[in-house]
């Protein structure tokens, strides 16, 4: 199942299971997020094109990173006049994990953490992580006497 939906004045094709790279929004990694302007829904043979939206849909995904895209360099010249300036651009970005695609009245799936086993779940996640390896002494030059 595919959607296209808008979100800072673009259009990006999402699929369940996903991750997407929009522009900034609100919010925390680990935080869930719904977006709610879905122009079109694609099920297998079955697509709703929406006029401008299509009623009821939402995308539900959770943040995953915020972060700034690579620096593109700006640079303006003019020629004969030793006129030059150079400047960057970093434009922030957003990482979203689509987690489910919903037409109108439908529910989000319950997660599977919380379908599962219960305690027998809960006590294997709480136990102690593996030490990280130990890191590589760093290099020091020696002073010539």
């Amino acid at each position: 199942m595919y959607a296209v939906v808008r979100s800072g004045g673009k259009q990006y094709r999402v699929e369940e299971g996903r991750s997407v790279k929009l522009e900034r929004l609100a919010g925390e990694p680990g935080d869930s997020i719904e977006i709610g302007d879905v122009l079109l829904i694609g099920d297998g043979e079955n697509i709703t094109v929406g006029a401008p939206t299509v009623a009821g849909a939402r995308v539900v995904g959770t943040i995953a990173e915020q972060g700034r895209a690579k620096k593109v360099v700006v640079f303006r010249y003019k020629a004969k006049t030793r006129q030059r300036k150079k400047t960057g651009h970093r434009q922030p970005f957003t990482r979203v994990v689509v987690s489910d695609i919903l037409a109108a009245g439908q529910e989000p799936r319950p997660k599977a953490a919380a379908t599962g086993g219960g305690e027998a779940a809960a006590t294997a996640t709480d136990e102690p992580q593996a030490a990280p390896a130990a890191e590589k002494p760093k290099r020091t030059r020696k002073k010539a006497e």
